[in-house]
């Protein structure tokens, strides 16, 4: 995967085909990009905008707000958790299968 800033661009690339897959525009500069599943299908893009963009393989799913500008993203799978860590002391930890904080 690579992302671009001007225009804000994720590009994924397969390397066994040597070709590209998926090119998606987003709103805002891509900070980290998580992947959510064993391959491209579902995405988590921690933007610089404080939004974190949830990305299927039809594209944009859903687009969440974070409270504070957002430095890294983690995803734990066995317990569903995408973590967000900030400008501050906190950590924002989102509960994928309740869908809250």
């Amino acid at each position: 995967m690579a992302a671009g800033v001007y225009p804000a661009r994720l590009k994924i690339y397969e390397t066994r085909e040597l070709s590209m897959k998926v090119e998606r525009g987003c709103d805002s500069e891509i900070l980290k990009m998580e992947v959510l599943s064993d391959d491209y299908s579902k995405l988590a893009l921690l933007c610089a905008d404080r939004n974190i963009e949830f990305h299927a393989q039809y594209g944009r799913h859903f687009k969440i707000r974070i409270p504070k500008f957002g430095r890294d993203l983690c995803y734990n799978p066995n317990t569903a958790d995408l973590m967000a860590v900030g400008a501050s002391n906190e950590i924002y930890r989102l509960n994928l299968g309740m869908g809250r904080f």
